[in-house]
Parts: C-alpha cells; sequence; structure tokens
C-alpha cells in the first residue's frame, strides 16, 4: 500500500506542474491575439464614434430584416390604401432608426407620426382563408412598432431638455391613444374575450413600456454626463497640476536666484573691497598686500563652494547622495569673522538662549546677515561700523543688523533698487516671519523677526 501511494502522489505532482507549464504557456501564447482582439476593439471604437450614422443604419437593417416582414405581411394583405398608409408607416418607422443619433428630434417626430398612422388605420385581415381570416390584427400591433421604443430612447438619451420630457408627455399621451384603439378586443379577435383582464392589463403594459425606454435612454443620458464630467474633471486636473509645476518651477528659480545673489553679491563685495585695500596697502607694507590677498583667496574659494552646490542641485543626482549643507545660525560667527578680517568693523551680539530652529528658518537667519552685511561693505560710507544682533525669545528669533554709515556721511537709502531687500523679504516671509528695513540716524536698519518653527512647522 505505502508504494502506490507514493507513486500516485508523486504522479499527481508531476501532472500538477505538466499542467501548470501548459497552463502558463497557453496563456503567453494567448496574449498576442488577445491584444490583437483589443486593438481591432479600439479601432472600431474610434471608426464608430467619428461616424455615428454606420451603427444606426446596420440597426435599422437588422430590425427591418427581424420585424419587417412580418409587418409588411399583414399590410399587403389589406385594402389598398390601407395597405399604402401602413407600408409607408412601416418604412418610415425603420427608417428613423437609421437616423437616430444624427437627428433624434426629427427621427422622433417622424416615428409618433407613423404611429398616429398606424393607430388611426383600420384592422388588418390576418389570413385568407379560415379561423386565420376571422383573426383581425390592428396595425399598432404590428412587430414593426416596436421601433418607437428605439426612437423613445433615442432622444431621451441624446437630447437635453425640455426633449426628453416632452417626448416622455407625447409617449404617454400615444399609449393612451393606442389603449383607446384596443379597448374592444372582441371587435378585431374572433371569439369570447375575458374584457376586463385585458382593459386592466393593456394600460398598465402600455405606460410600463413607455416609462422602460424612456427611463433607460435617460440612465444612458446621466451616465454619459458622469463620463464627460469625470473627463473634464481629469482634464481640469492636468491643467492644475501643469500649473503647479509651472509655479513650483517659477519658484524654484526664484529661490536660486536668491541663492545666487547672495553668494555673488556678498562674496564679490568682500573681494572687491579686499582688492582695494590691498593695493592702496601694498605700496606701504608689502606683507598687508599677502594677508589681504589671503583673505580674497578665502573668500573666492567660499564663493567657488558655494556655486557648485548651487549648480549641482540644479543637475540630475541620485536622490539617496547627500545633499551639499546649507549654511544655518550656527554660521553667522563664521560670516561676521570673515567680514571683520576684511577689514570692516562689525561686532555680533548674542541675547537669549538659542533655541530648535527650523532649516527655513535658520537658512533665513544667515542670508539676512549676510545680505545686510553685504550692503554695508558696497553702499555704507568709508570707516562704517556695523552691528549684527541676534534674540532669542518667546519662540522666535530678532535679526538686528544696523550701521552708521561712516564718519562724515549722510544716510542715504541707495538700496532699494536693488534686488536685496526684496529677496531678503521674500526669504524671511517663506520662513513665516516679518521684516522691516530703512535709514535710520545716519544709517541703516534691518530688521528681521522670525519664528523658530516656520509655516510647516505646524504650530502656527
Amino acid at each position: 500500500m505505502p508504494g502506490p501511494d507514493l507513486s500516485s502522489k508523486a504522479h499527481v505532482s508531476s501532472g500538477g506542474v505538466r499542467t501548470s507549464s501548459c497552463r502558463v504557456t497557453g496563456g503567453d501564447a494567448d496574449a498576442p491575439t488577445i491584444g490583437r482582439v483589443a486593438g481591432l476593439t479600439n479601432r472600431w471604437d474610434s471608426w464608430a464614434r467619428a461616424r455615428p450614422w454606420v451603427p444606426d443604419v446596420l440597426l435599422a437593417v437588422a430590425l427591418a430584416l427581424v420585424l419587417g416582414p412580418t409587418s409588411l405581411a399583414y399590410a399587403a394583405a389589406a385594402p389598398a390604401v390601407t395597405a399604402a398608409a401602413v407600408t409607408a408607416a412601416i418604412l418610415v418607422l425603420h427608417s428613423s432608426v437609421a437616423a437616430r443619433r444624427t437627428w433624434p428630434r426629427s427621427a422622433y417626430a417622424a416615428a409618433c407620426a407613423a404611429m398616429l398612422v398606424l393607430i388611426a388605420m383600420p384592422d388588418l385581415p390576418g389570413g385568407d382563408s379560415g379561423a386565420a381570416a376571422a383573426q383581425r390584427v390592428p396595425p399598432v400591433l404590428l412587430p414593426s412598432a416596436l421601433t418607437y421604443t428605439v426612437l423613445l430612447y433615442s432622444i431621451a438619451s441624446r437630447t437635453r431638455r425640455p426633449w426628453p420630457e416632452l417626448a416622455l408627455g407625447s409617449g404617454l399621451v400615444g399609449g393612451a391613444l393606442a389603449t383607446a384603439r384596443l379597448w374592444q378586443p372582441e371587435q378585431w379577435v374572433g371569439g369570447a374575450v375575458p374584457t376586463a383582464p385585458w382593459r386592466l392589463l393593456l394600460p398598465a403594459a402600455l405606460v410600463a413600456i413607455v416609462l422602460a425606454a424612456w427611463g433607460l435612454g435617460r440612465f444612458r443620458a446621466m451616465r454619459d454626463a458622469d463620463v464627460d464630467a469625470l473627463r473634464e474633471r481629469a482634464l481640469r486636473a492636468e491643467s492644475d497640476r501643469a500649473a503647479a509645476a509651472d509655479r513650483a518651477v517659477a519658484s524654484e528659480r526664484e529661490r536660486m536666484a536668491r541663492e545666487m545673489h547672495d553668494v555673488v553679491a556678498h562674496s564679490l563685495a568682500v573681494i572687491v573691497r579686499q582688492a582695494e585695500g590691498g593695493r592702496m596697502a601694498a605700496r606701504r607694507d608689502p606683507a598687508a598686500a599677502v594677508e589681504t590677498l589671503a583673505v580674497v583667496a578665502d573668500t573666492g574659494r567660499q564663493a567657488l563652494g558655494d556655486m557648485r552646490s548651487l549648480v549641482d542641485a540644479l543637475r540630475p543626482r541620485d536622490v539617496s547622495a547627500p545633499a551639499a549643507p546649507q549654511p544655518t545660525v550656527d554660521d553667522v560667527p563664521t560670516l561676521v569673522d570673515r567680514l571683520r578680517q576684511s577689514g570692516v568693523d562689525v561686532t555680533l551680539e548674542q541675547n537669549g538662549t538659542p533655541g530648535a530652529v527650523e532649516r527655513a528658518t535658520a537658512l533665513a537667519v544667515y542670508r539676512v546677515v549676510q545680505e545686510s552685511l553685504t550692503n554695508v561693505v558696497k553702499h555704507a560710507g568709508q570707516e562704517a561700523r556695523a552691528r549684527v544682533e541676534l534674540t532669542w525669545a518667546d519662540g522666535a528669533v530678532r535679526v538686528e543688523v544696523v550701521d552708521d554709515g561712516g564718519r562724515g556721511r549722510a544716510a542715504v537709502d541707495v538700496r532699494r533698487g536693488g534686488h536685496g531687500l526684496p529677496g531678503m523679504r521674500e526669504r524671511v516671509e517663506l520662513a513665516g516671519g516679518t521684516l522691516v528695513a530703512g535709514p535710520c540716524d545716519r544709517g541703516f536698519a534691518v530688521v528681521a523677526d522670525l519664528p523658530l518653527r516656520g509655516l510647516d512647522g505646524g504650530n502656527r
């Protein structure tokens, strides 16, 4: 017993593997066929959507082949005038189906006129002889009359108010006329007919047919409206994404412009000041010129490093690679020392206990100090003195940079025409703070108040 059981299990397992393998291979083989079928379907949908009359003509031909022969056979057995009128009404009904989407209102109006003709015409003979000849058929009960529901569905689904409501009203009126026409069944059906059940079911059936066709049309219209709304929403979302991307690009350009201005303007101002001072000092003390050139080299090297960091930020790079560090509040003393070495009389005061500062706020503090001192170098008078004060209190930091305008010179506000002050103000506002700048006494003052946690800190 154990031997056969094990071999049976192995056989089943092996068979299962082979079966699974065959299924996978078959699925891969069927994939191109499925893709071709899907491609043909999509091409047909696109082609038919561009030519809506083609499916309608095909539908009209199909209904004519299915319903037309029986209806025309009954009409042919009637007297000449009745036969001509019923035949014309049948042809109008089937022809209207071909125009149900191209001219929905006209097609529906033609179908209503044809149905009125069928309701008004006398009964048609049911056969040539015998019992069949005794059973007469009202034209409104011919199979071709069913095409009216197709036209009612089309106008309910393809038109806007008030046409669907008017179509429903006309359909109910037509149902009432048909009920009146068929109210006495014993007149067109040979033998005794249960009149009470017939009169109960007939109007209910006609109303149900009209409401079903009209309701399906309105459901299709609402579904198409939902699809159009979704398509419009998708287009609007795509437009919003494009606009957001454009705004992000513009914001990034502004940020890079501010960074470039801060780095280049500050560094070049220090270099130009050192170069002019070194040129004058070289005539009296060559050793001082060597020290000045060292400061120029250090400043240029620092500016080159900052520029390289900015350029690297514009290039594609691995997101896992560490980004170049941005200057923070801790780098303010180094900035002041570097400027002091260039010959500017600048002091740094810090009041209060420094708190945890977010990256955007820390960078804003550094850039405000840097740009303000750059303006001191470029615009203040000779032998100007500057004071940098950082005050930490009440969950905020205040940055004050004040210069005295130099000896013997009045304070002149020459800094409003550049990009420094607007750039500082934008940077401070992005960090959630405020900035005030303007002349004071004989010099110029810049005061910025920033929260320790910016707008993205979650506590504002």
